[in-house]
Parts: structure tokens; sequence; C-alpha cells
């Protein structure tokens, strides 16, 4: 049993030895080990390099000294004193009895001589701004404002209010009865001297 021992741990050595130089002999092992001399070879080449340049660095003369400057006198400071402020000046107040003035009335203005034409011709339209209000469900009252010149009869700046509740406007209603007010011009018997637009109101129905 022992001889046999001895045996098999003979043939086992063989078997490795055996078996390490096929690995040796294989190319990838080969590439491998060639890498890991190369490294090792470049980390001593390194480490000769530090140690020359650390050896360098042991070796270079110390910087000459300055020479010393020995400070002169402390710089004065100059230390700025706050301005005062003034005192606070009281508001003046000033007391004024009140006065009496006069009181100004100028004439009256009188409506003028052209109106009640210029109201038969507003009357006169009354067709075309029923036109205006086709579909309405109830009746309204509407006031209309404008500046109408009365030597050419131009009626401009119009204004429509709607009196009462319910009786709001369309802008499509709004635009016919601006045109149904504003087109043909009114003919107006005015004397020259009236010549100025006058600013007048009528109340409308519908």
């Amino acid at each position: 049993m022992r001889q046999r021992r001895i045996d098999l741990r003979k043939s086992l050595r063989l078997t490795g030895r055996q078996a390490r130089e096929r690995l040796d002999q294989m190319p990838a092992v080969r590439r491998a080990r060639a890498r890991r001399r190369l490294r090792r070879a470049l980390g001593v080449a390194l480490l000769l390099v530090l140690a020359s340049l650390v050896r360098c660095e042991c070796e270079r003369p110390s910087p000459p000294e300055l020479p010393k400057v020995e400070a002169q006198g402390a710089a004065e400071i100059k230390v700025e004193r706050p301005v005062p402020t003034p005192p606070r000046r009281q508001p003046l107040r000033a007391q004024i009895e009140p006065q009496a003035c006069a009181s100004y009335q100028g004439p009256a203005r009188a409506s003028p001589a052209w109106i009640d034409e210029f109201r038969l011709q507003v009357a006169a339209r009354s067709p075309r701004l029923a036109q205006c209000f086709t579909g309405s469900d109830r009746p309204g009252t509407l006031r209309w404002t404008a500046s109408v010149n009365p030597q050419s009869g131009a009626a401009s700046d119009h204004e429509l209010e709607p009196v009462g509740a319910g009786a709001e406007l369309r802008r499509e209603q709004r635009e016919c009865v601006v045109r149904a007010l504003s087109s043909p011009p009114y003919r107006l018997t005015a004397p020259p001297e009236e010549s100025l637009p006058d600013r007048v109101s009528v109340v409308i129905e519908f």
C-alpha cells in the first residue's frame, strides 16, 4: 500500500508538470505572461523615474532670502466725523379766511328753431326703425343722443341708451338703428349763423 501511494504521488506530479507545460505552450497564456512581465518592467521604470525626480528636488538650492524691509511708521487713519443732521422743520401752515365769490350764471340757451322739424323727420323714419327690432318679444324705449349739424343735416357721435329693464340692444340692432337715424341726412331750416353742430336727444319707442 505504501509503494502504491508513492507511485500515485509521482504520477500526479508528472501529470501536473505535463499540464503546466501544455498551458505554457498555449499562445493566449504566453501573451498573458508577456503582458504581466511588461507591466512589471514599466512599474519598475516608473519607480526609478520618480526616485530620480525626488532626488533632484532635494538637491535644488534653496531660494535666496529677500531682504527684510522695516515697516515705517503706522499710517494715520482718518476718521470722518458724522455730519449732524439738521433739525426737522415743521411744515408751514397758513390759514386763510374763506372769501365770498361772485356767482356767475350764464343765460340759458334756448332750443334751436329747427328742433321740431328735426323730431318730425325722426318720427318719419319709424318704419325703418321698426325693421331693426323685428322679432323683439316686448316693447321698449330708447334714448338717442347725437351731434346734428343744422347746415348739412349730418348726425354723428351717436349714443344709444336703452330705458327700462329688459331693453338691451344687440350689436346688430345698434348698427341698424344708427344707419336708419343717420342716413339720409336731415333737411333742416337754420339761419346761417348756426353752423356748429348741436347736441340733441330724442326718445324713441319700439
